[in-house]
């Protein structure tokens, strides 16, 4: 506990940063994956394929490319353009930046899911009784795929927090990198602070859990 005490504040620092970059990126990427979602349902091929073909490549590459893509490849395109936009593209961005388009990806697919798992029976229906398409939608197929969404969004969530750590890789700093510094430091005797570091993700992620199981109760006896 003596090497423990020191290095506490620094990994609660870790950790907040680890849930500002979740916070902020998952928001993001549920709007960008519900877009993805219904551009793939689209009629319009110019709007289908592009969509398909960013949810492909993003699903079939690593995440540690796509940081360094977007690190990297942005931040020398905008500094070729103007040399001060080069400064929007640092670790808090490019890590949610990342983190948000990834995770796009795979809400995309889960909308996709929810969205199929309604009856069709019941959109042809409320078509019929005069609902616009969009009606259908938000009153109708939404409400009833939401459920069935919650418990993958919620893994999502929590393996969101594991790969916030690969934003250690650009400098970026969160609960990982501080685990990174402080192994290094103490050589000799590393397992206290893997041990904080797995209590801290422990007590971010166990909660949502709870909360997402609540929500879905409640969700599934409103409908």
């Amino acid at each position: 506990m003596d090497v423990i005490w020191p290095a506490l504040p620094s990994f609660l620092v870790g950790a907040r940063n680890t849930l500002l970059y979740c916070i902020v990126s998952f928001p993001l990427a549920l709007v960008l994956g519900l877009l993805l979602a219904l551009m793939d349902g689209s009629q319009y091929i110019w709007l289908r394929n592009p969509a398909r073909i960013f949810i492909e490549v993003v699903r079939g590459t690593p995440i540690v490319a796509q940081i360094f893509i977007v690190y990297y490849g942005l931040g020398g395109l905008l500094a070729g353009i103007h040399p001060s936009w080069a400064l929007w593209v640092n670790s808090w961005t490019a890590g949610i930046g990342t983190l948000a388009l990834n995770y796009a990806a795979y809400e995309a697919e889960i909308y996709r899911a929810g969205f199929l798992s309604v009856d069709k029976g019941q959109a042809e229906a409320a078509l019929s009784l005069g609902l616009s398409p969009s009606q259908n939608f938000f009153h109708i197929q939404l409400p009833q795929a939401i459920p069935l969404m919650i418990p993958p969004f919620v893994n999502d969530f929590i393996y969101l927090l594991k790969d916030s750590a690969i934003i250690s890789i650009i400098a970026g700093t969160e609960l990982t990198s501080v685990l990174n510094f402080f192994v290094r430091r103490n050589a000799s005797n590393p397992m206290p602070f893997f041990l904080l570091a797995i209590v801290l993700y422990l007590l971010m992620s166990l909660p949502v859990s709870y909360v997402a199981r609540f929500l879905e109760r409640r969700l599934r006896a409103a409908l």
